[in-house]
């Protein structure tokens, strides 16, 4: 545990003197439209994924239908999510817009609701399983009865009712959350197959076409939360 502590404290002292962007004061417009881009590109990523997998059965309920990322702010070794992103398929953009409803990444950028499921995803990064990194939301199954007070249920108000979240882990540092959307529960071999290219992603990059997110977000940002071997965040509470 003292090792873990001025590993902390060392990143602290680091953070005092880096020049990258802090979250959220620092973030600007300009942040946004690079996250934006970033994500579009994860989006379709998953998209042509499943449908390699799908072939001519591939069917537009099964697709993603929606990506966004939360960061934790700068410095905070425990959970303290600020949205600063959301894409969307053209699908549920036109109907978005049919219903003369607000870009969800505009309305939402800087908020700074504490979801359920970020502090899920920051307790379980380090588990020894990595089936148990990700977790769920299923709203299809009745657990809109447990969004607390001020979420937005963004996604169920969208026809969304699933969602899949994985922490993002750089430099051993869980920093934030990767979230992608469908409109129902996607059978096994698709969600194992949406999973596998969120992990590259959010953590475990393979492959240099899969680098985009952390490259940028470890240039461009003082990240915070917790170290990744104390990723169970509640039990460093007093």
């Amino acid at each position: 545990m003292a090792v873990g502590k001025v590993t902390e404290k060392a990143r602290l002292m680091r953070n005092q003197s880096d020049r990258r962007t802090r979250i959220p004061g620092g973030i600007t417009p300009e942040d946004f439209l690079e996250i934006t881009k970033i994500l579009r590109v994860i989006l379709q990523d998953i998209d042509d994924e499943l449908k390699k997998l799908r072939g001519k059965a591939y069917r537009d309920n099964e697709r993603p239908k929606e990506l966004h990322v939360r960061l934790n702010e700068s410095d905070k070794p425990w959970p303290l999510p600020i949205f600063v992103g959301w894409v969307e398929s053209e699908d549920t953009r036109k109907k978005r817009e049919d219903w003369n409803q607000p870009d969800p990444g505009l309305l939402r950028f800087g908020d700074d609701i504490f979801s359920e499921v970020y502090g899920e995803a920051f307790r379980w990064a380090s588990d020894r399983r990595p089936q148990n990194h990700f977790r769920y939301r299923d709203w299809g199954a009745g657990e809109i009865l447990e969004k607390r007070s001020g979420e937005k249920a963004t996604d169920p108000k969208a026809g969304n009712t699933f969602q899949t979240c994985l922490a993002i882990v750089i430099d051993k540092l869980v920093t934030g959350t990767l979230v992608v959307g469908f409109r129902r529960k996607p059978n096994e071999p698709l969600l194992k197959r949406t999973q596998a290219v969120l992990r590259e992603w959010a953590r475990e990059p393979k492959s240099s076409d899969r680098h985009g997110l952390i490259d940028f977000l470890d240039r461009k940002f003082q990240l915070g939360g917790p170290l990744l071997k104390n990723s169970n965040w509640a039990r460093t509470l007093p």
